[in-house]
């Protein structure tokens, strides 16, 4: 796979964005007061939702104001990046990308009929903070058309969202960690994704991972497709089944290109605690496990300090000195009253 810089990708994207102008030919135009004029006018578009697929409605508004009923088609035409995903009765028109023929109810002179679409972007990457232009033009049922509206299309801005997370200590193999996701923009957000990196030893048990694949062979993408508000947070809980010892996963929000803040990554150490899950153990430098604080016994002939001695040996020995030296005095008595005789 190729892999590109973020500069040139980008250019890559905004360059897809920029709708490349029209080669068809004009088609015979009528002014709106002429019998069967139909006019066409879209909403602005804010794509909004999945930061990788945003969509959004699209309505288009048809008004025939003309003096006579008459079919009212418009022709809509959506710029590179933008895909029609719920179509209606739209058909791909003959001879031109990305434009559709919709509507053909018959309306009466002075109504008007209301249409609504949805459109999804459809960019390799997520996009965010730019805009892209595409067009709907009224047609009568005998062809003619009048004049053209140009359509803007938003994808969502970037903006601020914080992360924090706590974990619980690790019990019978499992382990809780509270999710807190601050948003600290000024608008809403449609969603956004959690990614959850697991060493060998620790799964994601819930919620439910995305089928995306995204994070197929590293972790766990957890996608939260709820609206958060301005100033509010969402809080939720991911279980994690942790075997072996001490492990540490990493927590971030995702699409990473969105945020505007450093606060969106977190590291937990996951580690034993109270009850059956306690006790991780630590390896002494000799690979033998022991308790922490035991004492360490030192082997003799390197430089340990001797205690005295004591115990029976120990009296042994001293009574036996106190014999020998009174033994010794006796002789001597003996040696001197010897003398004087």
């Amino acid at each position: 796979m190729i892999r590109l810089s973020r500069a040139a990708a980008a250019g890559a994207l905004l360059a897809l964005l920029v709708p490349a102008p029209s080669t068809a030919a004009p088609a015979p135009a009528a002014s709106p007061d002429a019998p069967g004029a139909v006019l066409a006018f879209a909403d602005h578009v804010f794509l909004n939702g999945d930061p990788w697929r945003p969509s959004a409605p699209l309505t288009v508004t048809v008004f025939n104001e003309g003096q006579t009923a008459t079919p009212g088609f418009f022709v809509l035409r959506l710029p590179p990046g933008v895909a029609l995903t719920d179509r209606g009765n739209c058909r791909p028109a003959a001879g031109a990308s990305a434009t559709w023929t919709c509507g053909g109810a018959e309306v009466a002179p002075g109504g008007r009929r209301e249409y609504r679409l949805t459109v999804t972007s459809s960019t390799a990457e997520p996009v965010f903070g730019v805009d892209a232009w595409g067009s709907v033009t009224g047609r009568d049922g005998t062809g003619v058309t009048t004049r053209t509206v140009d359509v803007r299309i938003n994808w969502p801005d970037r903006t601020s969202l914080r992360l924090g997370a706590t974990a619980a200590p690790v019990v019978d193999g499992q382990t809780t960690v509270a999710v807190r996701v601050t948003n600290a923009g000024t608008f809403a957000i449609g969603g956004y994704a959690l990614n959850v990196t697991t060493p060998d030893g620790v799964r994601v048990i819930g919620p439910s991972c995305s089928d995306s694949g995204r994070m197929d062979g590293v972790g766990c993408e957890i996608l939260r497709s709820g609206p958060v508000p301005a100033g509010a947070a969402d809080r939720f809980a991911v279980r994690l089944a942790v075997t072996g010892g001490t492990r540490t996963v990493r927590l971030n929000l995702a699409p990473t290109e969105r945020y505007t803040n450093r606060d969106t990554s977190v590291a937990l150490r996951l580690a034993g605690g109270e009850g059956s899950g306690a006790g991780d153990v630590t390896p002494s430098p000799t690979g033998t496990a022991r308790p922490t604080g035991a004492p360490t016994a030192t082997a003799s002939g390197q430089g340990a300090p001797e205690l005295a001695r004591t115990g029976a040996a120990g009296t042994a020995y001293a009574l036996a000195g106190v014999a020998l030296l009174a033994f010794g005095a006796a002789l001597l008595l003996v040696r001197r009253r010897l003398a004087r005789d």
